[in-house]
């Protein structure tokens, strides 16, 4: 059986602070975490033997009958193993959405298609942009196969482009929220509404080490910028699009996020260090 992550009683403790929002059928929602996998790489920390790529999030989101997945793992096998998962649900997947270009959280769309054939793959037009860069063949070439030989689906699907922003399950809708640059450019989270839920993407990490590849001093503003529109919809809970599993709840002021993240500069090594040695979560309000 895949390895299957409820935090049960997070979530539970969650829930019951989302009584004064007003709804007609209450989503349900969980979240499946794609473990730790070796990565190949020669680019290692000093005294370190391998690299693990991060783990992913992918959640589930589920009405009476129908559910939305949003975002995928990296490889067939991992990609396998959230199928099960979702079959495992009963539920009937229409739609996944994808938050980001990046291909760790798009490349399982095809394995996932195989189970579930009728399920419409959608993105915003931005992330479209970034998803035909990620599966390309000199970037497939040149990054991810490297990294993870023989293990990337031969067939990459792209997203078709969510027109108006917004996903329907059952009468309730996802909404689907631009935030610009984070750990890479157009990145989105979605916001669901009736249940207090931003599934944040890798706008919001959790007890893991950021990918800071692709940022600078100045577009770690716009990254504690995508953080405050998170917050501004005033969430129950968000999912982290890479977290360790079963990690708890923990609070960092926007204070805190300017004083740890923004005003760092220099070259990435050393950044990395400095951030690594300051904290390894970006995280604000109760994030699962």
């Amino acid at each position: 059986m895949p390895s299957r992550v409820l935090e049960r009683d997070l979530k539970n403790s969650i829930r019951d602070r989302l009584e004064e929002v007003p709804m007609t059928n209450r989503l349900q929602w969980d979240v499946f975490i794609s473990s730790q996998i070796p990565a190949v790489t020669n680019d290692l920390p000093p005294g370190a033997s391998e690299m693990k790529w991060s783990p992913i999030s992918s959640t589930l989101i589920s009405g009476k009958r129908d559910a939305v997945l949003v975002d995928t793992a990296i490889t067939v096998e991992q990609n396998q193993k959230l199928a099960e998962w979702i079959a495992a649900s009963g539920k009937n997947l229409t739609t996944i959405y994808a938050t980001h270009g990046h291909g760790d959280h798009f490349f399982g769309v095809n394995t996932i298609r195989k189970g579930f054939p009728n399920a419409q793959f959608v993105a915003t037009r931005e992330v479209i942009g970034v998803m035909q860069q990620q599966a390309s063949s000199p970037v497939v070439s040149a990054y991810w196969e490297v990294r993870f030989p023989r293990q990337i689906d031969s067939t990459l699907v792209i997203a078709d482009e969510l027109k108006e922003g917004v996903i329907e399950l059952e009468g309730e809708q996802l909404v689907s929220v631009p935030l610009g640059h984070t750990d890479t450019d157009s990145t989105t989270c979605l916001h669901v509404p009736s249940i207090g839920l931003v599934v944040a993407g890798d706008s919001a990490y959790n007890d893991v080490h950021l990918h800071l590849g692709e940022s600078n001093a100045e577009t770690r503003k716009d990254w504690i910028a995508a953080l405050d529109t998170i917050e501004s919809l005033k969430p129950a809970g968000v999912v982290a699009g890479h977290k360790r599993p079963a990690q708890q709840i923990r609070r960092i002021s926007s204070k805190k996020r300017e004083n740890t993240f923004a005003t760092l500069t220099g070259p990435l090594p050393i950044l990395t260090r400095r951030w690594n040695s300051t904290t390894r979560c970006l995280c604000f309000i109760p994030t699962v």
